[in-house]
């Protein structure tokens, strides 16, 4: 994926973005600094969920945006290896205790078979430092 990301950066000679590929559930403590964070389909593979909320609160600079899109929760997809997708509310208060502000969500996309095989939903919610 960030091979993918950093080729359309460069086919559409964007000179402000960059691309970074970091394991912040073990590395916790990181100088990246951003105005704009993108996660799509990262957070439901992350154990420690408020954890990360924070380090990446932390990574943005002042009035920066986190952007996440990702499964809205389905109670018909049970794995060790992925949450049931999130609730909004839900994702919304561990994101303000992490203490993000203007915090919007929306479901914008329902399709077959795309989540575990289940049929599934799909949000983006976008949170400002």
């Amino acid at each position: 994926m960030i091979t993918q990301v950093e080729q359309k950066i460069t086919s559409l000679s964007i000179n402000n973005a960059t691309t970074q590929c970091l394991d912040l559930e073990r590395e916790q403590t990181t100088d990246l600094q951003a105005d704009y964070i993108f996660m799509a389909q990262v957070l439901l593979h992350i154990k420690h969920t408020e954890q990360i909320l924070s380090t990446l609160y932390q990574c943005l600079n002042p009035k920066g945006q986190l952007i996440i899109v990702d499964f809205d929760y389905n109670e018909h997809v049970n794995s060790p290896f992925v949450h049931s997708g999130f609730k909004h509310d839900h994702l919304e208060n561990l994101l303000k205790r992490v203490g993000f502000k203007q915090i919007n969500s929306e479901t914008f996309y329902h399709g077959e078979q795309i989540f575990m095989g289940q049929d599934a939903s799909m949000f983006i919610t976008s949170a400002q430092k």
